[in-house]
């Protein structure tokens, strides 16, 4: 059964606005520092945790955690948490909405400041080819389906330009990537370097990792994921240095690549404590807490307590570990087994005391029951597949990995019972909406599957 959802106001400023109005009163700046303004009110949001479309923020994480399986809505749905994919529909479309208003920045600066030589200049066209093609790359995981025929799959409009008339037709998912991976690009040519301007060359090229990770381009990934390991400089923090380096309320500290909320003033902090206590109120799966070792894994007291209440900070991070987690799983699947359980292993050796290395003997046979049956290639699971997902679970807790896995490893439909009835996370629920006012202006806008009106 088809869900349906309506939205009770028509605003008009989706896709088909995000370049079409300036504030009254207001031009277009000439200067290079009127356009790094533009860039620097971005980037104060996400270093403030108010950035919910770029690097992401505590609000982001309770809708994706609260969605996902890794907190147990069948003992509790939890205070102000969602408590299944059907439940946020029309907040996913303000998400749409607002996206594009970062774009238009973007592209303003793009378009009226490339080729200017200033360091002012440099800097922020860095900031806005980054911050363009990460919320891109936001875009395209959460409002297009998770590859299986690129080709042929819907992906998003492309916008290159600031143009009031403009209404674009969703490009294919393969020509979205495309794209996207160009903007990186473009950011890694101005040979980015200056904490200032946010955006340094292994925060994209990190970022770059995960897109060409999502797209299945497994070569790719791995050559960027191996750059980062070996020449950024960031090692994969400790058993002993865990602890403090996860539990920072706002500082990137130890193998934090980028992390939002690195302002410790910011006027938001009082809601960050709230989102605390929403997370608090929902306990963990027995799923998840199995596959710790309770004695020697340093991440299950940086997680949870004795009765499956979570402790660790919640926080939308990119961390070295996520890049030993994607090496291993290109290496998976490019049949480097060896390689896979290399990465695998390092990474375990700084997280579990006394770890002994995995090998494709020892590796534990393919559980039943489980959310996740299949690869993001379709294929069933294979006991070092197996092994990475479950390394990769008990890493990324509680920092809005999980509902993608679900995503892109086969999007399994499961359920949850809530005041007696029951809420079915559907496949088409992994796809949001695109939002209603541009698919009503828009006649090239096609919407999602499984949406009507």
């Amino acid at each position: 059964m088809r869900r349906f959802f309506f939205i009770s106001i028509l605003l008009l400023a989706g896709c088909t606005r995000y370049l079409s109005v300036q504030p009254q009163g207001e031009v277009i700046p000439t200067t290079d520092e009127e356009f790094a303004a533009i860039m620097h009110t971005r980037i104060r949001e996400m270093e403030g945790g108010e950035d919910e479309y770029v690097i992401g923020n505590m609000d982001v994480l309770i809708r994706l955690e609260g969605c996902a399986d890794d907190l147990d809505a069948n003992i509790t749905v939890g205070k102000n948490l969602p408590s299944y994919a059907g439940e946020i529909i029309n907040k996913m479309q303000s998400v749409y909405r607002y996206s594009w208003e970062i774009v238009r920045d973007c592209n303003i600066v793009i378009e009226n400041i490339a080729g200017r030589e200033s360091e002012t200049a440099k800097g922020a066209l860095t900031a806005a080819y980054a911050m363009k093609a990460i919320c891109y790359y936001n875009l395209l995981r959460t409002f297009c389906e998770a590859p299986s025929d690129p080709e042929r799959q819907l992906g998003l409009p492309v916008v290159d330009r600031f143009d009031i008339t403009a209404r674009p037709e969703r490009e294919f998912l393969s020509y979205t990537a495309g794209y996207i991976e160009r903007l990186f690009d473009s950011a890694l040519a101005q040979g980015p370097q200056d904490g200032l301007w946010y955006f340094t060359e292994w925060i994209i090229k990190a970022y770059k990792a995960r897109l060409l990770f999502w797209m299945e381009d497994w070569s790719g990934a791995a050559a960027l994921c191996k750059d980062i390991i070996e020449h950024s400089g960031l090692k994969l923090s400790t058993i002993a240095e865990f602890p403090d380096m996860i539990g920072q309320v706002s500082d990137r500290k130890g193998e934090v690549i980028v992390r939002s909320h690195i302002n410790n003033s910011s006027e938001l902090d009082w809601y960050f404590s709230a989102i605390k206590s929403y997370v608090k109120s929902r306990p963990a799966s027995t799923s998840l807490v199995a596959l710790f070792d309770k004695t020697a894994d340093v991440r299950y007291a940086c997680s949870l307590n004795n009765k499956r209440i979570a402790q660790k900070v919640p926080e939308m991070r990119l961390r070295l570990a996520e890049i030993y987690l994607m090496m291993a799983e290109c290496q998976a699947h490019l049949g480097q087994d060896g390689l896979a359980l290399d990465y695998l292993n390092e990474l375990r050796a700084n997280r579990i005391t006394g770890a002994a290395d995995l090998t494709s003997a020892t590796l534990s046979p393919v559980r039943t029951g489980e959310r996740i049956t299949e690869d993001a290639l379709g294929n069933a699971l294979t006991p070092l597949m197996q092994a990475i997902f479950d390394e990769r679970r008990r890493e990324l807790f509680l920092e809005g990995d999980r509902w993608f896995e679900l995503k892109r490893n086969g999007c399994p439909q499961w359920w949850i019972i809530s005041n007696g009835l029951k809420y079915t996370t559907k496949k088409y629920l992994y796809t949001a909406p695109i939002y209603k006012g541009d698919v009503d202006l828009n006649p090239n806008i096609k919407q999602n599957e499984g949406y009507v009106y």
